[in-house]
């Protein structure tokens, strides 16, 4: 994760990455 996604999705959004404030995070949530 970590690529921006203001113009385009996520890229890694198939592992477990959201975007939050214009940059791409892991969601640690769906990692319990």
């Amino acid at each position: 994760c970590g690529e921006t996604c203001l113009f385009i999705p996520c890229i890694f959004s198939v592992v477990g990455c959201s975007c939050s404030s214009k940059v791409c995070y892991r969601n640690f949530l769906d990692m319990n």
